[in-house]
């Protein structure tokens, strides 16, 4: 487990469908099946305060965690993710 918040299970989203940040949804484009990833987010392409957008934190502390950075105006609110790609419903 690395340290900030930590996705255990595969997070499952439709491309397109505004559920995820933008950046996540980005970050995806032109990725393969078992393909991997390090995005860093920019801030402008991440988390708003108010957003219910995924993926969301496990738990109450990973959560805290999350609202602590939004809500500071003084954040560098850049997020990294590490991302792979285990299958894509639909494709041909």
């Amino acid at each position: 487990k690395t340290s900030g918040l930590a996705i255990t299970e595969p997070f499952v989203f439709k491309v397109g469908g505004d559920s995820v940040i933008p950046g996540l949804e980005q970050a995806i484009v032109g990725m393969q099946k078992g393909g991997y990833r390090r995005v860093v987010i920019p801030a402008s392409l991440g988390y708003d305060a108010g957003m219910q957008l995924g993926p969301q934190p496990e738990n109450f502390q990973d959560l805290r965690s999350l609202e602590s950075i939004v809500k500071n105006p003084n954040r560098d609110a850049s997020l990294l993710f590490d991302i792979s790609l285990e299958r894509i419903k639909g494709a041909k």
